[in-house]
Parts: C-alpha cells; structure tokens; sequence
C-alpha cells in the first residue's frame, strides 16, 4: 500500500483567519469559515489495495462448475470532511494555547478504474456457459463492497487522523502556538 500526503490550500486560509481574528472579527469569520467549509474538505491520505475477487459457480442442479478469478486494484483516499468545522471549534486561551477540534476522518474517494481490472483466471465446464458481462460486473461490485467493508481494519482512517493532526500542528507551530492539542470528534 501507498501513502501519499495531500493539503488544500483552503485548510491554510481557516486556520490562519482563526489564528488571526481578534473578538470583534470573530462574527465575521464565522459567517466565513461555515461557507468555506460547506465545500472543503482535506485529504491527507491515499491507500492503493490490490485485490483477489472471485467466484465459483457449481449449483445442484448443473453439470460442471465455472470459475473466475480477477485482480483488481483499488484507490482509497481518506481525510477530514471540514463541512461540520467551524470557528467556534478552535479554542485560544490567554497563554497563547490553543485547542483545534476535528471531525473524525471519513472515506473521501474510492476509485476501481476499469482499465485496472484483469482477468487472471477463468474455468468453465463443458456443459457451461462464459460469465456474462452482467455476472462478471456482480462479482466485482462484491469485490468492491468487500474492501470498503474492509476500511476500518486497513488502517487508513487512523493514518488520516494522524496525518490531519500533523499538518494542523506544523501550521498552528508557524503562528507561535505554544500548547497545540487536535482532538477528533
């Protein structure tokens, strides 16, 4: 698997109009943050999983059995949903410490291009028809429910999080924070 760190540029701007504003622009920014955060969102990781999906058909009622065997290849990225961020989620007190709370990291993009899909094996009995394009499409759409079944036990949720946390942390270092604490919710 890979795993590859992006930022937006949007990310920057909300935290340092919250790092910059004073009380009586807080209002102000407010309005702001919640518009601009209706749309963004930060993707700071990206998973790529190969996997095996297949199929074996031998029903009761059939002579012969059919099977198939495909390799895939899938591209997760994961990151923080900023639609639910908002300034009152940023905390400063009097000794410059300041507290960013986050919404928990979500599966941002899941892409299986075609072009990525290879037949490795196929046995069909004599007795048997091929797997028709529909049956084939099926077993694939399972193969995709699998990994994203899967998300939670690969990890990339947490390295998003991790990674979100990082990035806010390095940003919030820049403007002179002395006590820095991402908390996820």
């Amino acid at each position: 698997m890979k795993k590859k760190l992006f930022t937006i540029p949007i990310l920057v701007l909300l935290v340092l109009c919250v790092a910059g504003c004073d009380h009586s622009q807080k209002q102000r920014l407010e309005a702001r943050l919640q518009t601009m955060a209706e749309t963004a969102e930060i993707g700071t990781v990206e998973y790529t999983v190969k996997k095996i999906v297949k199929s074996s058909d031998q029903q009761w009622y059939t002579v012969g059995n059919r099977k198939i065997l495909f390799q895939t290849t899938a591209y997760l990225k994961a990151g923080i949903r900023l639609q639910d961020f908002s300034a009152d989620k940023v905390h400063v007190d009097e000794q410059n410490n300041v507290t960013v709370i986050l919404p928990h990291a979500q599966l941002l993009s899941f892409n299986m291009p075609a072009e990525e899909i290879t037949t490795v094996f196929e046995d069909i009995s004599f007795f048997r028809s091929r797997f028709s394009a529909d049956e084939q499409n099926y077993i694939l759409q399972l193969g995709e429910a699998d990994i994203r079944a899967d998300v939670p036990n690969l990890g990339i949720l947490e390295d998003a999080e991790k990674n979100a946390k990082e990035v806010f942390t390095a940003m919030l270092q820049q403007l002179n924070y002395n006590n820095i604490n991402i908390k996820f919710e």
